[in-house]
């Protein structure tokens, strides 16, 4: 091989490298591939190195959509493999079911609810309990289905620790937030704030995917968030600031914790997150006793 032939791209996938050879080809650059392993180096000529990058820079640029269905394939976001959502939906059933059963549903939403006035007072654990109840079969059902629909994905973008800690945040802020807005003895139940939490989340995923987050085509999701706060804030009983403060929270928290999820690459950060996850809804609990 000559001395001027240099490393263009390298790691690619057997069909990334295809693609650039292609691309290559067209421009008549010559280039030669080198194998490692699993993966794929592509070298061109010193002297080609420039126009190649701008070649696949361009062909990238007017492909843009094509690119878009790509790195959505590349992400498995499929609502049903994500068993740690199963399991937190499993959860809210035997917490709504257990109350039934024992007959203490009431009392339960009067000591563990989101009571603006007592969370102002002090009991802030009500703002992460009053997230596991539900006022009914139609409530609990609901949320289930906006956790398959949108915690799911969350979870399988950031990791079965980090996903659930995740949504438990946004969820915990919006409430507390809400309970500083109303100031009374209003009340307020259920996971949809987390479940809005989640739309926020994969918003704030989309926007720090993008190297230019801040331009307006980039911003697009926020207004498809706006969108989804108004299907799903519809209903009588429905706490529409809730759902409001719990998408944004988990829109502000996301463009951080995304980030440095990223960042964070050791093996045990999945099952540390999960364990804080847990310690915090068992203190929360424990703090009403």
């Amino acid at each position: 091989m000559s001395q001027n032939f240099e490393k263009l791209l390298t790691d690619l996938s057997a069909r990334r490298a295809d693609l650039i050879l292609l691309i290559l080809a067209s421009q008549n650059i010559e280039n030669h591939v080198e194998r490692e392993n699993n993966s794929f180096n592509i070298l061109v000529n010193h002297a080609d190195m420039e126009k190649a990058l701008i070649m696949i820079e361009t062909y990238y640029k007017e492909n843009k959509f094509f690119r878009l269905k790509q790195q959505l394939q590349e992400i498995p976001i499929s609502s049903f493999k994500s068993y740690t959502a199963f399991s937190i939906m499993g959860l809210l059933w035997l917490v709504h079911a257990l109350c039934l059963h024992t007959h203490i549903h009431e009392d339960m939403i009067l000591k563990y609810g989101a009571s603006a006035l007592f969370i102002l007072q002090g009991e802030t654990y009500r703002a992460v309990t009053a997230l596991f109840l539900h006022s009914d079969a139609r409530h609990l059902v609901g949320n289930m289905a906006g956790m398959l629909i949108f915690g799911a994905p969350v979870i399988t973008l950031s990791g079965f620790g980090v996903g659930p800690f995740m949504l438990l945040f946004a969820g915990t802020i919006g409430n507390l937030i809400n309970a500083h807005l109303y100031k009374t003895a209003h009340l307020s139940i259920g996971a949809s704030t987390a479940i809005m939490g989640a739309a926020g989340l994969l918003v704030a995923f989309q926007i720090t995917q993008k190297a230019k987050p801040f331009r307006l085509n980039n911003l697009m999701p926020i207004f498809a968030g706006a969108v989804l706060i108004a299907m799903f804030s519809q209903g009588e009983n429905t706490d529409v600031w809730a759902h409001v403060f719990g998408f944004f929270s988990g829109l502000a928290s996301g463009v951080i914790l995304f980030p440095l999820n990223r960042m964070l690459q050791f093996t045990q950060k999945d099952p540390i997150a999960l364990l804080i996850t847990i310690l915090i809804i068992a203190s929360s609990i424990l703090s009403a006793t």
